[in-house]
């Protein structure tokens, strides 16, 4: 039986009624950690490959679990049995990455709601949020994604609050948007090379 080190452990399940719980491994482990800490959370669709691109983070070939049919793997949130030590880029300190997995969003057997509260997590648990998606960024992919601009209906900074995004924008993590399989040439109306950044902000325009 492998350890807890080398596999992924339920950080978040959902349990018969609804409700979600805390793992009691994972907050054991968690409980472990000191130091400077990272979480890098990675979060989209269901069955694009979410797990795939953790596994190579932790430069593995086995780890988070995939699969090859057309059912969602992850159920819940779950969370890498041991952090990955590395350098601060800033301080040059040691960093201790934790890295976790979320269910994807939009599996048939699951509502907004529930996609909403994962996706909320998932987020006030990160410092880096991987947002995965495949192919170019089109009208279904800013529909799942607007999950974020709803959040401050699940989200308070504190007991009492209405949910202040102005506020709210200081618990957010830095965000990155991870197109797979893009073959397209990044260009304007007018055939002129663009950024990535540029292709986002015009796709959101």
């Amino acid at each position: 039986m492998s350890s807890s080190g080398d596999r992924p452990i339920p950080l978040i399940t959902v349990v018969g009624d609804g409700r979600f719980e805390v793992g009691k491994e994972a907050i054991s482990m968690l409980s472990q950690v000191s130091g400077q800490i990272g979480v890098i959370t990675i979060a989209g669709v269901y069955r694009t490959g979410k797990s795939y691109i953790l596994n190579r983070l932790l430069n593995r070939q086995e780890g988070f679990e995939v699969g090859p049919t057309v059912n969602a793997m992850t159920k819940g949130i779950y969370i890498w049995g041991k952090p990955i030590e590395v350098k601060n880029p800033i301080t040059h300190e040691p960093l201790k990455i934790i890295i976790i997995d979320t269910e994807g969003i939009g599996s048939i057997d699951k509502d907004e709601t529930y996609d909403a509260k994962i996706f909320a997590l998932s987020i006030l648990l990160s410092s880096y949020f991987i947002y995965n998606s495949i192919g170019v960024i089109d009208e279904s992919a800013l529909d799942k994604l607007s999950l974020v601009t709803n959040l401050t209906k699940h989200i308070q900074a504190r007991a009492g609050d209405t949910g202040n995004s102005s506020e709210l924008v200081n618990f957010f993590p830095s965000f990155l948007w991870l197109l797979r399989d893009f073959t397209l040439d990044l260009v304007d109306m007018s055939g002129r090379a663009i950024t990535s950044k540029d292709y986002l902000e015009n796709s959101l325009q």
